[in-house]
């Protein structure tokens, strides 16, 4: 016998000297290494020459078994997954038990075995021999078969899609695997060179349960593989890799149902219900610009008597929005436009949305919208009577694009976003078009005018009266001079004009160093609509080195002025627009730092609509 190794001892068979047609029979002992059998002649002294014939060689033998008995029906196929290389979005991406199209696993190629997808049954006793149960995989897996004499080097790897950043909190990495031979695995984050950064055996003993890993040194640009450590190729090795999962918190997840980014805010939304008429279906429609101010939806005053309907607050989001960090909450991968309405939960409860009363509706009358929801958050779309509280024939809406569609109503209805959770969560909405034929309001005829004007696009009188003022009779009407450390107090005194014999009013307001600032405050006043107030000014200065400014702000007298309207003149008339949210106003004029002193006159303010038409 020849063997491989030449230090591996060579027992000899001597058949002696044979005559013609004479068999020879050896009998080999059993080994357990590989060898060859070699026949050979020896000791030919014949000079004139000799030869040797041999013919009709047999063999029998019982041979060590080295292939894996996988069945009859066996079949495996090239491994083909839906891995790209691409970077993950989350954690839950790296899940596969199927290995199909879905899977982000792949075979790592440029290898002579190269790992397969096989989905075929295999014989229990091929399983119950390799690990004592009859449990096998399910469905479609991952089998690397390698053959007798093959090198670990010539073996493929299974690897993951990149992973980007994780944090150092908690991971898991789990899977179930099989192994049939002598052959080990182990599992590895490499970097993006494939060069290793932790490597984990897997203990045989585990299988076929899942086996759990956490790696601690990976955190960026890495990915995870399954590998061969080692085998014996002396036989045929097998094995199998299904059920692949993954947790871990990654860079760009969310923290929390409201972790949406660093630079996400909300503020108050500043669109009311003040009994606006709902001229088309189209003025429903909302994108929540400017703080929703334009918007036909609002919610219930806090005061209102108890009903359905939750007086919890909606808001105005702010972006931009980190949409990774949105995606792993929504997994809807389009963003909000801008700003957009907002629903928050804390510790759950509920919040709605309403729009001004629709007088019926008609044709066709739909309502769209785009739908984010985190955490246990959720949202109905419901109609509410004009005269009850209560929530009617409401549809429930999924994250994504939304489409409701409304019935026919012949009364008059209100369309309502009520949004809910159990625990914590967010609502965003945004983008709200609603479309179809609805009734319009009754015309009304405003102060005699032979043109008829919706009623909502007139200011309401009322308002009008507590901000309108001429001075006359030497006071302020209804404004107030703020009391405020440094600022100026006013007074009101007569002028005439001398190319005129009518008289006027105007207030005055010296600065100075020590009152360098002056702030006219408004009465408190709740408007209907958008509606402009005008005023007559004057910016004087005592001397060269004074320099005034004028400011007029809405709702507040204490932020920052930068925020507020600038008068950019020194005299004439001006205005600003009221939005229908505001409540107050101030004018405000404050001497510059190197101002020694000035002054401010205002002779007349004039509360109007938007096409300037006087209210009263």
């Amino acid at each position: 016998m020849i063997f491989d190794d030449p230090s591996e001892e060579k027992p000899c068979v001597d058949c002696g000297t044979i005559q013609l047609n004479t068999e020879c029979h050896a009998e080999i002992p059993p080994r357990e290494k590989p060898f060859r059998i070699g026949i050979r002649a020896y000791e030919i002294s014949n000079t004139d020459g000799s030869f040797v014939m041999i013919d009709n060689i047999l063999y029998s033998a019982s041979l060590c078994k080295v292939g894996i008995d996988t069945g009859d029906n066996y079949k495996s196929y090239a491994l083909e997954t839906g891995a790209s290389g691409k970077h993950i979005d989350t954690a839950s991406e790296l899940k596969c038990d199927n290995f199909d199209s879905k899977c982000r696993w792949r075979s790592g190629g440029d290898a002579m075995v190269m790992w397969r997808r096989s989905s075929s049954a295999l014989p229990s006793s091929l399983l119950l021999n390799a690990t004592g149960t009859t449990v096998g995989p399910h469905g479609g897996y991952a089998v690397l078969y390698v053959e007798q004499g093959t090198q670990k080097k010539s073996l493929d790897i299974l690897r993951s899609d990149p992973i980007t950043c994780q944090s150092l909190t908690e991971n898991e990495f789990t899977f179930r695997f099989w192994e049939f031979g002598q052959i080990n695995l182990e599992a590895c984050a490499v970097d993006l060179m494939l060069k290793d950064i932790e490597c984990i055996p897997i203990p045989r003993g585990s299988s076929p349960a899942n086996v759990k890993l956490t790696f601690r040194k990976a955190t960026k640009n890495f990915m995870i593989i399954i590998r061969v450590s080692s085998l014996n190729s002396d036989f045929d090795n097998m094995v199998i890799v299904d059920d692949i999962s993954y947790r871990a918190t990654l860079c760009t997840d969310a923290l929390s149902v409201f972790d949406i980014g660093d630079s996400f805010v909300s503020t108050p939304m500043l669109s009311l219900l003040l009994s606006r008429n709902v001229h088309t279906a189209q003025d429903l429609s909302c994108d929540f610009s400017k703080r929703a101010s334009a918007c036909l939806w609002g919610m219930l005053n806090q005061d209102e008597e108890s009903s359905d309907i939750a007086s919890n607050t909606w808001t105005v989001g702010h972006g931009p929005l980190n949409d990774e960090k949105l995606y792993s909450l929504t997994g809807i991968s389009d963003m909000p436009d801008g700003e957009f309405g907002l629903a928050k939960f804390e510790t759950g409860g509920s919040s709605v949305l309403l729009s001004e009363v629709v007088r019926c509706a008609l044709d066709n009358v739909h309502v769209q919208f785009k739908l984010w929801t985190t955490g246990t958050a959720k949202i109905k779309v419901c109609l509410v009577e004009e005269s009850s509280p209560s929530l009617l024939d409401c549809q429930d809406a999924s994250s994504g694009d939304v489409v409701v569609d409304l019935p026919r109503i012949r009364r008059p209805f209100r369309v309502a976003f009520s949004a809910e959770a159990e625990d914590q969560g967010m609502v965003l909405i945004d983008n709200i078009v609603v479309t179809g034929q609805i009734c319009p309001p009754t015309a009304a005829k405003q102060f005699s005018s032979k043109t008829f004007r919706p009623t909502a696009d007139i200011p309401d009188p009322n308002v009008c009266r507590l901000l309108s003022c001429d001075f006359h009779l030497g006071h302020a009407c209804l404004y107030e001079s703020s009391q405020v450390s440094n600022s100026a107090m006013h007074g009101v005194g007569q002028i005439v004009l001398i190319c005129a014999i009518v008289a006027n009013r105007k207030l005055n307001a010296f600065l100075t160093r020590s009152k360098r600032v002056f702030i006219l405050e408004s009465p408190q006043f709740r408007l209907n609509t958008v509606a402009r107030l005008h005023f007559d000014y004057k910016l004087q200065f005592k001397t060269i080195q004074g320099d005034a400014n004028l400011f007029i702000c809405n709702d507040s007298g204490t932020k920052e002025l930068e925020s507020c309207f600038k008068v950019e003149g020194r005299d004439g008339n001006d205005y600003i627009e009221l939005l229908a949210s505001d409540t107050k106003v101030y004018i405000i004029s404050r001497l510059s730092e190197s101002g020694k002193s000035g002054s401010l006159e205002v002779s007349k303010i004039i509360f109007t609509d938007t096409s300037d038409q006087a209210i009263c």
